[in-house]
């Protein structure tokens, strides 16, 4: 299985990770942000960065998520290979979700496409008939 693919969009990166467990697509959804952002097989993994957030939705939560990540790019100037959830579960007011992502400090010549946001128009989470989960989300650049 395909870990994400990207799709057409006029402006900005639209892309579709997948997974077996909403996990495994959140962290494909990582993958395919970092992607966009820097080369990702040259980017090594020495320092570990924890995220954890809550969300009322899984929608929110992937944006949550995904939007920390992209601010901890920013402010830690690294650049992330991967990202591993380590916790996911309902709770009462949602979802929870806990992982390390992995990246070193950032070398200007892995840099791709700086990324703005990661926004809430066309975010979706679903799971498939097959129990496969397909996670969609549009990247502001």
């Amino acid at each position: 299985m395909e870990k994400f693919v990207f799709h057409d969009h006029v402006v900005d990166v639209l892309f579709e990770s997948f997974g077996f467990s909403f996990e495994e697509a959140l962290e494909n959804a990582a993958l395919a942000m970092f992607t966009v952002i820097a080369d990702v097989e040259k980017v090594k993994d020495d320092e570990r960065i924890e995220v954890e957030e809550k969300a009322e939705s899984m929608e929110e939560l992937v944006a949550y998520t995904l939007s920390t990540l992209l601010s901890e790019l920013d402010s830690r100037e690294m650049f992330f290979s991967k990202f591993e959830v380590s916790s996911f579960k309902k709770i009462k007011e949602g979802f929870a979700v806990k992982g390390v992502a992995y990246g070193s400090p950032a070398e200007p010549e892995l840099g791709k496409t700086f990324v703005k946001a990661v926004t809430y128009h066309e975010i979706k989470v679903e799971q498939k008939e097959n129990g496969q989960w397909h996670i969609h989300v549009l990247l502001d650049i």
